[in-house]
């Protein structure tokens, strides 16, 4: 079995890319999420360390999720094979492949009662944030290796997009104001991205994207074509134009109902906050003094090159032995989490990086009041 894994951090535009592969008659798309990170044990079933096949089940069963048949963006709501089969945890659907991934795939195909694909040349799967595993653990499967980098200014503005639905509701983001600490700490995660795709490209382990250059009607079949070649692919004009018309009597993967970060600001504002009226940027969410503390921060002069369809895939290898962060706080951040990654200390490198995280947990905390 070949793999197609999506390993990007969140808010880089792995929707998107997600949305113009689907379709692809040669890819076949999981209908559910493992979350090899976002969920413990950290890394299974890539990595697994299970002691009996019972072990191995329930916590496959509580790592994968499959969206609701009520979720629509901007209300996904997902739940856990466990929550859903829980009548199904007996062996008797365990299913044995090559690999511990293979089985786990296998399996979930056996729980959901999905034939497995037979003429596909990959199996796409997808966790956000999966790229904190590092890149070895993925050459140990056949296939390749997309990664999304965006803006970090652009991140950062998703972000606060969604943090704002979860404290405010449906009000206009630029109202309100993240603290110091929390951009300062969403910066250094967003950069740390940039870094792991470059350092990993350079060892070709991976094909990063970067987000403008799908997001760009003018060059999106280029970028699309580049993709192609980097999985053996024929060019497909389904890849044109992203699909999230979803069949709610089948199960999907959540990233079909996901909508972009510029349709959320356009929501939450009512309208008032639009593409139209920002142009070309997609930070729009976010206020003067928000953009000026960004400014101050970071360099972002790297970023314009690699707007350029050329430049990007032949210098962006080069990136990662470069720093443009200009905040000392910051700077000593990054680099101890380039020695930890270096040195294989991922675990522990992904919980310090989650620890610097802003969600639905500490939501009310992320905001000046």
């Amino acid at each position: 079995m070949r793999f197609l894994f999506i390993n990007s951090m969140s808010r880089t535009g792995t929707s998107l890319l997600y949305q113009l592969l689907f379709g692809h008659p040669e890819i076949y798309f999981a209908p559910y999420r493992i979350q090899f990170v976002c969920s413990r044990p950290f890394g299974f079933p890539l990595l697994d360390d299970t002691s009996s096949k019972e072990e191995f089940l329930k916590i496959l069963m509580s790592k994968t999720t499959i969206a609701s048949s009520n979720g629509r963006w901007p209300n996904i709501e997902t739940q856990t094979l466990a929550e859903v089969f829980p009548d199904k945890m007996s062996l008797n659907n365990l299913v044995i492949g090559n690999s511990a991934v293979e089985s786990a795939v296998r399996t979930i195909h056996n729980i959901l009662g999905i034939e497995m694909p037979q003429d596909k040349k990959y199996y796409c799967l997808h966790d956000d944030h999966s790229y904190m595993l590092g890149g070895e653990i993925f050459i140990h499967f056949e296939g390749r290796v997309l990664n999304t980098i965006r803006n970090p200014m652009d991140m950062i503005a998703s972000k606060k997009n969604m943090l704002t639905m979860y404290v405010y509701g449906k009000e206009n983001p630029q109202n309100f104001t993240l603290k110091k600490e929390v951009i300062q700490d969403e910066l250094i995660r967003a950069y740390f991205s940039w870094w792991v795709a470059s350092y990993e490209y350079s060892k070709g382990r991976l094909l990063p994207v970067f987000y403008p250059l799908l997001k760009s009607q003018k060059i999106r079949k280029q970028t699309m074509e580049k993709v192609g070649q980097f999985l053996g692919l024929e060019f497909h004009n389904v890849w044109l134009e992203e699909k999230n018309i979803l069949d709610k009597e089948k199960y999907y993967n959540e990233l079909l109902a996901n909508g972009s970060s510029l349709s959320t600001v356009e929501y939450l504002s009512s309208g008032k906050l639009s593409q139209d009226s920002f142009g070309a940027t997609s930070y729009f969410s976010l206020n003067n003094e928000e953009i000026e503390l960004l400014e101050r921060l970071i360099e972002y002069r790297f970023i314009e090159q690699y707007k350029e369809f050329e430049v990007f895939w032949r210098e962006f290898d080069l990136f990662y032995q470069e720093c443009f962060i200009r905040e000392e706080r910051s700077k000593k951040i990054f680099e101890k989490w380039v020695d930890m990654y270096k040195n294989n200390k991922f675990k522990a490198l992904f919980n310090e990086y989650s620890s610097m995280n802003y969600g639905k947990v500490n939501a009310n905390m992320a905001f000046k009041k």
